[in-house]
């Protein structure tokens, strides 16, 4: 019975080491959350969506053997009550639970909005604080392109946006499409194509080099 036991504990810690991200480990920044509510189309709100794939997220990147942190898993922000700063607050715990978290890779998931309806794709920021933080960016973007046929291109985010110029582990904001589209937006609120988007997002971290 104990040799059975010993042998499938091996077994597990065989498969775990041989799959494709072991080791790694991933922080997921679902955006907004609670009293902020992020875009709001109709009675469409982008923090239920930024969680939901974050959640579809997770789920794929355990799957290649990732460990994955989440700094929010509901629905909440991470502000301090009666804070004078609410938003403030809520980023200064996001960028603490990110910079102590010891994580190879963050992503930041958020959902994309113009005044014209023209715009669709899932597009990729990057802050210049790291090196690494492009190089992310444009592998990604590449990859999503190529998946889902899309044209968009990478944008450098401003080192004067509070909470992405202060985070010290390497990583991206990812905007997964434009609720500002209709037909993308039909597809942002399908659980499945919200999964198939997951799946390329993991994917592309198997063929990462920085």
């Amino acid at each position: 019975m104990v040799f059975a036991i010993l042998v499938s504990l091996f077994a597990n810690l065989s498969v775990s080491a041989d799959s494709p991200l072991s080791g790694q480990v991933f922080v997921l920044d679902a955006g907004h959350g609670g009293v902020d509510p992020g875009t709001v189309v109709g009675e469409i709100y982008e923090k239920d969506i930024n969680l939901k794939i974050t959640f579809a997220l997770k789920n794929e990147l355990e799957q290649l053997g990732a460990n994955v942190i989440l700094t929010r898993s509901g629905d909440y922000d991470l502000g301090t009550p009666n804070a004078l700063y609410r938003k403030k607050s809520d980023f200064d715990h996001r960028i603490k639970m990110i910079n102590h978290s010891n994580a190879t890779y963050y992503l930041s998931i958020h959902l994309n909005y113009l005044s014209s309806s023209n715009y669709s794709g899932p597009q990729v920021f990057y802050s210049s604080v790291l090196d690494e933080n492009q190089k992310i960016a444009l592998h990604l973007q590449e990859y999503l392109n190529s998946k889902l046929n899309g044209t968009r291109e990478v944008k450098k985010i401003s080192n004067t946006i509070y909470m992405y110029s202060k985070l010290n582990v390497p990583g991206v904001l990812v905007e997964c499409g434009f609720l500002s589209n209709a037909n993308e937006r039909s597809k942002l609120l399908d659980d499945n194509y919200l999964k198939e988007f997951a799946k390329y997002v993991a994917e592309s971290f198997e063929s990462l080099k920085i």
